[in-house]
C-alpha cells in the first residue's frame, strides 16, 4: 500500500466513486451530491470512500465504506479531510447511525461519542419511529481549533 493516496471526489473522477459504490455496495440509489462530498483512497483502485450529507449545520456520515482492510492512521487522514470539507460548508456537527456494535469502536476511535435516540429526527420523524431504531447514534462536535490539522 505504499501508494495509497487520499484524492478529494470531484466532477473528473466522480463517476469512476460511483462504479466503486456501485459494485462494493447493495447500494442502488447512490447520491451524486453526497459522493461529491468525499474523499477516497487510492490504491492503483478506489479501496475506500468517506462521504457525508449536508443538513443545514449537521451533516450525516453517508458512505463509509472500504473495500479491504487499512491502516488506522489512513482512516484518520481521511476523517481529517472530512472534517475540513465539512468545516468549510459551515457544518458544525458530524451525525453517523451504526448498525453493527464492531463499528462503535472505529467512531469512537475518530472522536465521536453516542448521543440520546429521542433528540434524532429523520424528515420529522423520531429515529424511535424509523426502521434505524436500533442503531446506535454518534455525534462528532467539529471545533474550529483542531481544523487546522
Amino acid at each position: 500500500m505504499k501508494n495509497l493516496e487520499i484524492i478529494s471526489v470531484n466532477e473528473e473522477n466522480k463517476n469512476q466513486v460511483l462504479a466503486f459504490l456501485k459494485d462494493i455496495s447493495l447500494i442502488n440509489d447512490v447520491n451524486e451530491e453526497v459522493v461529491l462530498n468525499g474523499e477516497f483512497l487510492m490504491d492503483n483502485e478506489i479501496v475506500g470512500l468517506l462521504s457525508f450529507e449536508e443538513f443545514n449545520k449537521i451533516a450525516l456520515i453517508r458512505y463509509f465504506i472500504f473495500k479491504k482492510a487499512v491502516n488506522e492512521n489512513l482512516v484518520m487522514e481521511l476523517f481529517k479531510k472530512i472534517i475540513k470539507k465539512a468545516s468549510n460548508k459551515d457544518v458544525e456537527s458530524l451525525i453517523t447511525l451504526v448498525v453493527k456494535k464492531e463499528a462503535i469502536d472505529i467512531f469512537k476511535g475518530l472522536g465521536f461519542y453516542e448521543i440520546d435516540k429521542e433528540d434524532v429526527y429523520i424528515e420529522e420523524t423520531n429515529i424511535m419511529d424509523t426502521k434505524f431504531k436500533d442503531a446506535f447514534i454518534l455525534k462528532y462536535d467539529i471545533d474550529e481549533n483542531i481544523i487546522n490539522y
